[in-house]
């Protein structure tokens, strides 16, 4: 008597190959849930409740792979979605959360920073782009508001620094000596936009970039 492996060792046996291009599709699992049938030792048949239990577990990984194929059609959509919104963006001057500026031979571009609460003490640190301080400048003791903050583009010897994209990072202290957040913001025109591991990038004149999500307000070009 011809005999079939148990479906259970078939499904086990595609799941393995499945890497090679095999794949158990509904219509072979209806072949072999068939043939195992026809196949059966009759004086050994197969148990009805582990035959349920394998037709379960094959519609639950088909209902998954069905759920995993919705869920990426609809991340592409939002993602498109998401592109096609940003490109209005391109033209027109932004602000937007960020600690970014750029240097250039006639000027650098300022960074808006908040404080909450008054600081007793308040210092700008200037990054270059591998992550080093090459500035510090005291800022003193400063009340609670919104203030901008420029760079005069030159590091602790006083000498000017290349051209490129910086950051700006504050570090303030209350009169108690307890650190207080300061939260930063730029602006800038936007050129251009992408996506990078589907966060939706806008790219600004100068070469920094902001996520679309961070973007606080949009002034038109013709405003």
């Amino acid at each position: 008597m011809t005999t079939i492996s148990s479906l259970a060792s078939a499904t086990s046996s595609s799941s393995t190959t499945s890497s090679s291009g095999t794949t158990l599709d509904s219509d072979a699992f209806l072949q072999l849930l068939i043939a195992e049938l026809q196949n059966q030792d009759p004086t050994n048949p197969a148990d009805n409740t582990e035959m349920i239990n394998q037709i379960a577990s094959f519609s639950t990984v088909e209902q998954l792979s069905a759920l995993n194929d919705t869920a990426t059609s609809i991340y592409d959509s939002l993602t498109a979605m998401s592109l096609n919104s940003a490109v209005s963006f391109i033209g027109q001057s932004v602000l937007a959360e960020g600690d970014d500026i750029s240097k250039t031979d006639d000027a650098t571009t300022v960074v808006s920073f908040t404080l909450e609460s008054d600081a007793e003490t308040l210092t700008a640190h200037v990054y270059d782009s591998d992550g080093t301080i090459i500035n510090s400048v005291s800022l003193g003791a400063t009340d609670s508001g919104t203030y901008t903050f420029s760079w005069d583009g030159t590091n602790y010897t006083g000498t000017e620094v290349a051209n490129g994209t910086y950051s700006v990072v504050f570090e303030a202290y209350d009169e108690d000596g307890d650190s207080l957040e300061v939260s930063t913001m730029v602006a800038g025109t936007v050129s251009g936009v992408s996506v990078e591991d589907g966060t939706t990038v806008l790219t600004l004149s100068d070469g920094r970039t902001v996520n679309l999500e961070d973007v606080y307000s949009v002034v038109s070009s013709d405003a």
